[in-house]
């Protein structure tokens, strides 16, 4: 009885510091201390953050048996087809590393959602022999395209196919030499990537910082140019990951998490930024998105704390609006166990200059 009242008491203090975190770092005057080079579009709101909604009970992916990660949505025809990575969740959390892709079905953006097949598995790649993992849909032209992580290569491999059940033709070798990318196809059939690479750390000896590149290519087949050297395309240095991206207000709009709480002060907090350029960026609040201090909003749940957020991703309506904000998360109540969470926005477009 002792020991189940201290672990009763471990959470709620544990509960408590993490309430207190959000709290403070909801104050601007908590955030961290901005390097000169960092410009910020709003310096007390977050536009994007407002626009955001609660869950709907139908809008969480999960199955029994199975950590899933890595969402991405498209809708074709009145089908919402949602594609993902997947691991035994048995086999333990580093089981990521050997996932696989999946799609699962809706006709509704909200779900819920069915599972209907393996897309594709290490054993029937020709080269990713150990595991695919972050899997994001577009369509290029007439073709569907799956761009995802390639593992042992730790490079982003290709998936084509005619229609959206498949068959899925993987590329002959990683088509773009970075890893967890976002992928933006231009009007004009031209190519925009941003993905993170690892720099020496200056005041570390044998340590590593990520920082983020950007590419460009003519076509999808590339090949892919660095446009940003070995400098970060992100400001500050802060080591981000995680990116998704999209076009609206003639700008570059970019989604990532906070992996060092550098931007925010807060671990993997959900954070955007946004360039004219695609080289040079503004962050857009220091005041996060979303984050892990927060009850997951889930119509029907009671205050459950997520144990992680990560890997967000946006769905963009026909009329060019963020409608959807898809993260992969981890609840406290079954822990290692990921699950998929589709947020409704409101029709969001940033207004900022």
């Amino acid at each position: 009885m002792k020991i189940k009242m201290h672990k009763l008491l471990f959470s709620i203090f544990l509960f408590s510091l993490q309430s207190m975190s959000f709290a403070q770092n909801k104050n601007t005057s908590k955030f961290p201390v901005l390097p000169d080079n960092v410009e910020v579009s709003y310096s007390d709101s977050n536009p994007l953050k407002d626009a955001l909604k609660p869950v709907p009970a139908t809008a969480v992916f999960e199955m029994d048996g199975w950590s899933l990660w890595d969402p991405s949505v498209i809708k074709v025809g009145d089908t919402y087809n949602l594609f993902c990575s997947r691991w035994r969740e048995k086999d333990g959390w580093d089981t990521w590393k050997h996932s696989q892709i999946i799609r699962a079905t809706s006709k509704c953006l909200f779900g819920p959602y069915k599972f209907q097949e393996i897309v594709m598995e290490a054993k029937n790649h020709p080269w990713a022999k150990q595991g695919l993992h972050n899997p994001k849909i577009i369509k290029v032209g007439n073709k569907f395209l799956i761009y995802h992580l390639a593992i042992p290569q730790w490079k982003t491999g290709f998936l084509f196919a005619d229609k959206i059940e498949g068959p899925w033709t993987p590329s002959a070798k990683p088509m773009v030499y970075t890893n967890n990318p976002a992928l933006m196809v231009r009007k004009d059939g031209s190519v925009y990537v941003v993905g993170k690479f690892k720099v020496n750390d200056p005041d570390k000896k044998g340590k590593k910082l990520f920082y983020m590149n950007a590419f460009e290519a003519k076509s999808i087949l590339g090949p892919f140019k660095n446009i940003s050297g070995n400098e970060d395309c992100l400001p500050g240095g802060f080591e981000l990951e995680d990116p998704t991206i999209w076009w609206a207000n003639n700008q570059y709009n970019l989604i990532c998490t906070d992996w060092k709480a550098k931007a925010t002060g807060i671990f993997k907090a959900i954070v955007m930024y946004t360039s004219k350029d695609g080289i040079h960026y503004k962050l857009f609040s220091q005041i996060p998105t979303w984050t892990r201090y927060e009850p997951i909003p889930v119509e029907g749940w009671n205050n459950v704390m997520p144990k992680l957020i990560e890997r967000p991703q946006v769905y963009i309506n026909e009329n060019g609006a963020l409608s959807a904000l898809l993260v992969s998360a981890v609840k406290q109540a079954k822990p290692d166990q990921g699950i998929i969470l589709i947020r409704p926005v409101d029709n969001f477009i940033p207004q900022n200059k």
